[in-house]
């Protein structure tokens, strides 16, 4: 993630150092003012500020031609998030919550077999999980978007216009942040594939709800002005339409404005035959003949991504907040 311009030097710096031992696991503080530019004083001071914060920073000694050299990283066994995955089951929308530690790895999950009827028992739902070992923060992906304080948008009618990160948190007192589904999964991907720095564009196919787009350019979420980038049902494409015909012409129209180095089509909800993927394959690489640097992937695994970009956005998160404490 990119470092928010709004915080002061020092926090910049914080968080900069922060992302660096997230990004390259190990780094000794002579390689953290190399990537800088600061000095090893200056690093070495910011590295006791953020002792004094948290235990997040682990040290370790290596022995270089006789010498002990030590090392920083991050231990993210300190902290855990609390991941609630909204995702299509049955024709339905089902929540799945998820322990996990600051670097994904799951520690507890648990399905909540029932229909989403009311925003009540969404939170009884999550109060009940994170009662049993409270995470450090709580973040929700959901199919919509919050927008002004409320969920827009959303396949989950009884979700619509609430405040739904201010009500997990009054419900749980856990800072609770909510990210679009698509957003997550492409996030995820992109991260997985190291293709985060470049463009990379995912479109989820529900089975009975609409597409969602997610944008990921120079390792930032796009989510536009409104709020509203991805939300494809504003656009041309004709939802009645053969479901091959609404692939090619969302990739389509994906390839042409962005041209991407990464293109995701989750369409597995959808059973398609190996005949029809490789007729869409075939169509979109016939429209295209100049673009050849993008890559058209049909087969990740829209859940274990929405997870993956969940957990990382969480711990970005929590990384930029110890950075302002």
């Amino acid at each position: 993630m990119q470092i928010d311009n709004k915080l002061s030097p020092r926090q910049q710096n914080l968080q900069t150092i922060l992302n660096l031992l997230d990004d390259h696991q190990k780094l000794s503080a002579k390689q953290l003012a190399s990537l800088t530019g600061l000095s090893i004083v200056s690093i070495n001071k910011l590295l006791d500020i953020l002792d004094s914060k948290s235990d997040l920073i682990a040290t370790e000694f290596l022995n270089t031609r006789g010498r002990r050299a030590k090392i920083y990283k991050l231990n993210y066994q300190t902290l855990n998030l609390g991941v609630i995955q909204l995702v299509e089951d049955n024709n339905q929308i089902k929540a799945t919550y998820f322990l996990t530690n600051l670097a994904g790895k799951v520690q507890f999950q648990q399905f909540h077999d029932q229909v989403i009827t009311s925003l009540e028992q969404l939170t009884d739902f999550i109060k009940e999980q994170t009662a049993k070992l409270q995470p450090q923060k709580i973040i929700i992906g959901v199919p919509g978007a919050e927008l002004d304080g409320a969920l827009q948008l959303s396949d989950i009618k009884p979700l619509r216009g609430v405040n739904l990160s201010a009500a997990v948190k009054d419900a749980t007192q856990i800072e609770t942040i909510v990210i679009n589904d698509a957003n997550a999964a492409t996030f995820g991907a992109a991260i997985e594939l190291n293709e985060n720095d470049n463009i990379a564009v995912g479109i989820y196919f529900p089975k009975s709800f609409g597409p969602g787009v997610g944008i990921v350019i120079n390792n930032r979420l796009i989510n536009g002005a409104d709020g509203l980038a991805g939300e494809v049902e504003y656009g041309t494409v004709d939802p009645q339409s053969d479901i091959s015909q609404q692939i090619i012409s969302h990739a389509q129209n994906i390839i042409s404005l962005l041209d991407p180095n990464l293109l995701i089509i989750y369409a597995e909800k959808l059973s398609l035959s190996k005949q029809q993927l490789d007729q869409i394959k075939q169509t979109i690489q016939q429209k295209f003949p100049l673009h050849s640097q993008y890559h058209l992937d049909f087969e990740r695994d829209f859940e274990k991504d929405y997870l993956k970009g969940l957990t990382t956005i969480g711990r970005k998160s929590i990384l930029t907040n110890l950075s302002m404490t």
